[in-house]
């Protein structure tokens, strides 16, 4: 847990709360919620002799698997695994009822895995709108009682000269559930809630460059690393 102390975070949640535009922040795009996105790990997905190009892997997965969720990403690692993205409830679980399943346009008898996100870190949120008459402990108890719903509060922290509070929360949802607190009472007043950071949780595969320049066969495993497949 990093200290809400340091001048970063600090930073971060005055510049978020007074108006400040963050990069990246002028296109106001809906982003699915964090526990509808998820991934799964397929192996088996192809014949291992060098005849199945990644398109036709990636397309033979995404029909066998597109009756499960939105599929978002297909990133295929190797010549026998892929990781496919999902977005949609239960998307992760209805996919892992097709373990052992075969892959009609491939003839593949395929293995599926969950592939959690590694994403436990808190979410950055702050609030303004209490009683600033308040002393600074009664100011985080009422901020840390006004997040309680959100998920687990780790940390409060109150910069009263800007008249903001800012809290860790550890929950899946806590960023979904944080913003829907602003407008609502906190004492007498209206809350102003932000999302200033939040664990990324990515609808697609991050690929080096060049990853789909050269669309070519998938490597034998037991042929030398060649260049007809850059990956992560």
């Amino acid at each position: 847990l990093v200290n809400l102390s340091m001048d970063e975070s600090a930073n971060k949640v005055i510049r978020n709360q007074t108006g400040m535009k963050l990069k990246g922040c002028d296109a106001a795009v809906p982003e699915p919620k964090a526990r509808d996105i998820g991934r799964i790990m397929v192996t088996g997905c192809d014949g291992r002799d060098g005849r199945d190009r990644r398109e036709d892997v990636e397309s033979a997965l995404r029909e066998h698997f597109g009756s499960c969720g939105k599929i978002t990403d297909v990133y295929i690692m190797s010549v026998s695994v892929a990781l496919i993205y999902f977005v949609g409830d239960g998307a992760v679980d209805k996919a892992l009822k097709l373990d052992g399943s075969v892959v009609a346009a491939g003839g593949w008898k395929v293995g599926v895995k969950p592939h959690p996100f590694h994403d436990d870190n808190p979410t950055l949120v702050s609030v303004r709108g209490y009683d600033t008459s308040l002393g600074d402990s009664e100011i985080k108890v009422a901020v840390r009682m006004f997040f309680s719903s959100c998920g687990e509060v780790v940390d409060v922290k109150v910069f009263k000269d800007k008249g903001v509070g800012a809290a860790r929360i550890k929950g899946i949802d806590a960023a979904e559930k944080a913003l829907e607190l602003n407008g609502s009472c906190i004492g007498r007043n209206k809350a102003d809630v932000r999302v200033v950071s939040k664990p990324p949780r990515h609808t697609t595969h991050t690929r080096f460059a060049g990853y789909r320049r050269r669309p070519g066969r998938i490597p034998h495993p037991d042929l030398p690393a060649a260049s007809s497949m850059t990956a992560e």
